[in-house]
């Protein structure tokens, strides 16, 4: 049991990325949104939690430090650290030596109570001798285990350590006497490849491009399955059924903008898509082969400002851009601004995908939807670059995480979290734009709403009939679905070339709102402002150079 005077207080899990402290997190408070990541930078927030045996005792899981790091995140950790007298911290056991030291560097721990917890047990396990050296140096509790499967044992084990941490008071250069562990068994052989100068860069970004072609494509034989018999089995006869109520209310349930029928409509094509890339993303991250991917894209990334750590959260934005902003705090401060503008401009979210997939089909062209994605990231490269010149790509590395196999209870657990967002947040949104566009129609606002930009849709060749789409794109990026009203004909009216222009346009004109208040309450309201008025500026530009390429070859 812990001892008396401990039954309350804040016990901080501390260490470098990586290491295994959300894994520690779920054992200790048995609370599954603690759930492991083998992702750098992915604890972008204080997790917080009671101890499941104590609750009286708050766990706070916090997010990895870098050394020599100016990132938003390792501040946080610091911060928390300094302010707290009980410390968990977190080691990898074949790194253990270099990793306190670096700790004892970066933390002022001196005074407070300690416990070390070595992780990784299955790649480095010291014999008897070496444990008990370690401990008798450090005069703190020490642990060794595998945090993402701790035996009945090891959690017992970690429970008396805690009970009994002791004051840390040692002298920084004794650490130097610490034991460095044994070689390492040798490198996976994924790892070998993705670390080649040559075949490195190209074999990751041909992970990626799988990570994100191959759940899209599944997704869109799904959805393209479903629609005609989701049409016969339930549209059609919930539109039939309908047809005595108001006219008020039919074109709020079933009309041209219905919460019923185009809501609809939005839930078959972007539901599979949240599904189907949460799940990739996810495999990735538990098995830590994304940051692998990451690292080895850095001399790429570099060359428009940005460095492999800040494409972890690029990748996290098509899931979701509001997740992904978050996970901006990992980035170093110099190049924070340059990984946002390419979040805001080059990640198509879920929401987004499932919604340009869904007018590319009902435009009877799906096939253009790879085109388009290519557009994004290409034009969303050179915005960055263009933008913001001032960024310097920060060097420093920690370790990459070891490739494991999948833990499937994350994975499921990750899952459900993207679902209940979904379900939850992302589609009461939508059947809101839906019951909004509706009222308008209703009133014969629509018309005076899209002759407010029918200047700007005549630049491009565009009707003003798309401003709808457009206007509403700018709330959710899957308001563009107001443009498949009527079973997409108005698309069936459009050129192949202007449905294309018109799905770029809506998709890069504007962060959605959601998006642009999470940067807001991140890096300030003139930030906000300074990036929006600047993405409009590309958009237009890129827009009006595409269409007048896309108009001379097809005209």
């Amino acid at each position: 049991m812990i001892a008396e005077g401990r039954m309350e207080g804040v016990i901080a899990l501390a260490g470098l990325e990586s290491v295994g402290k959300s894994a520690l997190f779920r054992h200790l408070t048995g609370n599954q949104a603690g759930l492991e990541t083998n992702v750098k930078g992915s604890t972008v927030v204080f997790t917080r939690g009671r101890l499941k045996r104590y609750g009286g005792v708050q766990v706070v899981d916090t997010p990895g430090i870098r050394y020599e790091d100016d990132s938003k995140t390792t501040q946080m950790t610091m911060d928390e650290a300094g302010d707290l007298r009980e410390i968990i911290l977190v080691v990898k056991a074949p790194h253990l030596k270099d990793e306190l030291l670096l700790l004892d560097e970066q933390l002022d721990l001196r005074g407070k109570q300690v416990t070390v917890v070595a992780t990784h047990k299955d790649k480095y396990n010291p014999d008897d001798q070496e444990k008990s050296f370690i401990k008798e140096l450090l005069n703190v509790p020490v642990v060794w285990c595998n945090s993402r499967s701790m035996s009945q044992d090891e959690q017992e084990e970690l429970w008396k350590a805690i009970q009994f941490s002791s004051s840390w008071d040692l002298n920084h250069h004794l650490l130097t006497f610490l034991p460095t562990a044994q070689k390492e068994k040798q490198k996976h052989r994924l790892e070998q490849l993705l670390s080649k100068r040559l075949i490195g860069p190209l074999l990751a970004l041909s992970m990626v491009i799988g990570m994100f072609a191959l759940p899209v494509f599944i997704a869109y034989l799904f959805s393209s399955y479903f629609q005609p018999i989701s049409e016969n089995w339930l549209v059609d006869p919930l539109t039939n059924s309908l047809m005595n109520v108001p006219r008020f209310f039919q074109e709020l349930l079933i009309g041209d903008y219905g919460a019923l029928t185009l809501g609809w409509y939005s839930f078959l094509w972007a539901f599979p898509v949240v599904i189907l890339i949460g799940l990739s993303v996810s495999i990735t991250e538990e098995t830590g082969v994304q940051e692998h991917i990451t690292h080895a894209l850095t001399p790429w990334l570099i060359k428009i400002g940005l460095t492999g750590r800040d494409l972890t959260p690029v990748l996290t934005g098509f899931g979701c851009n509001v997740v992904a902003v978050m996970q901006s705090r990992s980035c170093s401060s110099c190049t924070r601004g340059a990984c946002i503008s390419m979040i805001s401009f080059g990640s198509a979210c879920s929401y987004q995908i499932g919604a340009s997939l869904s007018l590319f089909g009902s435009a009877g062209v799906p096939m253009l939807f790879l085109p388009y994605i290519f557009m994004l990231l290409i034009v969303g490269a050179v915005h960055t670059r263009m933008w913001e010149r001032k960024s310097i790509p920060h060097s420093a590395v920690s370790s990459l995480p070891y490739l494991q196999p999948i833990t499937w209870q994350g994975t499921i657990f990750r899952l459900k979290g993207i679902l209940k967002q979904f379900i939850v947040q992302a589609m009461p949104i939508f059947i809101i734009i839906c019951l909004a566009a509706s009222t308008l129609d209703y009133l014969n606002l629509m018309n005076g709403l899209a002759a407010l930009i029918a200047p700007l849709l005549t630049g491009f060749s565009l009707p003003p009939d798309v401003a709808p789409g457009i206007i509403f794109s700018i709330f959710r990026k899957d308001g563009l679905m107001v443009l498949n009203e009527g079973q997409g004909s108005l698309l069936h009216t459009l050129e192949i070339w202007q449905v294309f222009i018109t799905v770029y346009l809506a998709s890069t004109l504007s962060a959605c709102l959601v998006t642009l208040f999470s940067i807001y309450k991140e890096m300030g309201g003139g930030h906000a402002l300074r990036l929006m008025g600047r993405q409009m500026m590309t958009s237009l530009m890129s827009t009006w150079l595409l269409a007048i390429i896309l108009f001379t070859l097809f005209n």
